[in-house]
């Protein structure tokens, strides 16, 4: 497992693999994550929504985290994501992926309760394993930076300074997180969760991330957060600035876009799970070029 002392750590939200069947295809996900392991990548986020996380029964979402494990072994970190309003599934799936090899739980603070704080302090005391909160209130809205909260700044570092947290993965609003980083202890992660905010997440005290453009361009990830914690802002901008445009054509066309990207790079990554489309001929058109003037490919 990687160093929790490690930084920058990157991890990304792993794209699922579908066969012509429509079935999970575990084959195909053991070659991209063995490619994964020879890049900079620290881990990876199993069960998030570029994973098409909704798209997918309890059983496959373990066989994808027990899968995951076996290949990279203990060498990176395998994080099994969850998103349940309900206590006491949050709890029994945190136990199941634990037991099937999951190092951490990414626990979304949930949508649909008011009772935020009851729900964060009783799931993470009873989690098997070390907890990332991840504050993404909108599902689909990685774009916007106006994204509705139903948690407060106080709350999130309250809940940051418990035991069994490892550290907190920021949305998209950085005038709320820049708020939200001086809550969250120092000693704790602290990680954005955008790839177009990736330098200006570190301005604000990011320490490691968790980002779609982590399965795309994970040298380009890591070089701009080792750059901009030395404090060379300037090169790592030179890097984001040619990333912004790959970042947004592929992040906009959400798991088709991701998928689209991942085979111009040689990926075996198929299509979205039916009945979601995937990407036109003009789409990977558009996205090829962004990539291309990324120096992607």
């Amino acid at each position: 497992m990687v160093a929790e002392t490690e930084n920058p750590i990157v991890v990304a939200p792993t794209p699922t693999p579908f066969g012509k069947d429509d079935r999970i295809d575990l084959d195909t996900l053991e070659r991209n994550v063995d490619r994964w392991i020879r890049t900079p990548l620290s881990g990876f986020v199993l069960n998030s929504e570029n994973g098409e996380e909704a798209f997918l029964s309890e059983d496959e979402k373990l066989r994808i985290v027990r899968c995951v494990r076996r290949v990279c072994d203990n060498n990176r970190l395998v994080i099994a994501g969850i998103d349940s309003p309900s206590s006491s599934d949050s709890v029994r799936l945190a136990e199941s992926f634990a037991a099937a090899g999951a190092d951490h739980i990414r626990l979304r603070i949930p949508r649909l309760t008011d009772n935020v704080a009851d729900y964060l302090h009783g799931v993470i005391q009873r989690c098997p394993v070390p907890v990332m909160v991840i504050n993404q209130p909108a599902p689909g809205m990685f774009l916007s930076s106006t994204m509705p909260t139903n948690v407060s700044a106080e709350l999130i570092g309250d809940v940051a300074a418990m035991d069994n947290v490892a550290g907190y993965i920021a949305s998209a609003d950085l005038r709320f997180e820049a708020r939200v980083r001086s809550f969250v202890p120092a000693e704790k992660h602290f990680w954005t969760g955008n790839g177009s905010l990736l330098l200006a997440g570190a301005v604000i005290g990011a320490d490691g991330a968790c980002l779609m453009l982590g399965n795309v361009a994970p040298q380009e990830c890591v070089d701009i957060l080792k750059l901009a914690l030395q404090g060379k802002l300037a090169e790592a901008k030179t890097i984001q600035d040619r990333l912004h445009e790959a970042d947004w054509q592929i992040l906009s066309r959400r798991a088709a876009g991701l998928k689209a990207a991942l085979t111009l790079l040689g990926f075996d990554a198929g299509a979205p799970r039916a009945p979601s489309s995937a990407c036109s001929s003009d789409d990977v058109t558009i996205i090829r070029r962004a990539m291309i003037a990324a120096k992607l490919l």
